[in-house]
């Protein structure tokens, strides 16, 4: 029983580190994210939006000391919301720069 209570108290160390540090790297959003750690071997659940940041995540756990195999079950966010907000960023980007230029041939 006590090897089975050190491995949990291992199990939710590497858990902390792993939350913690897809917390802090600005390029992966954990909030849509589930790690779970058994016996030192790590499963990413949930959503990413996109592959870097499902490759990124998968990296960052496999990166802690202690951490045996990452099992990597993300799934890619392609809904209707994500790919209207992924459209509207792109015409707005894209009329930043038609505006930009307009403005820089009236000071031209």
């Amino acid at each position: 029983m006590q090897y089975q209570e050190q491995n949990d108290s291992e199990d939710t160390r590497l858990q902390k580190i792993i939350v913690s540090r897809l917390h802090e790297d600005p390029k992966t959003d954990v909030s849509k994210m589930e790690v779970e750690v058994k016996e030192g071997n790590v499963i990413l659940k949930g959503l990413a939006d996109t592959e870097e940041e499902k490759q990124h995540a998968g990296e960052i756990a496999g990166s802690v000391p202690g951490v045996k195999q990452v099992e990597n079950h993300l799934h890619i966010e392609i809904g209707v919301v994500h790919a209207i907000t992924s459209f509207v960023s792109r015409i707005v980007s894209g009329d930043e720069k038609a505006k930009d230029n307009e403005e820089n041939k009236q000071e031209g």
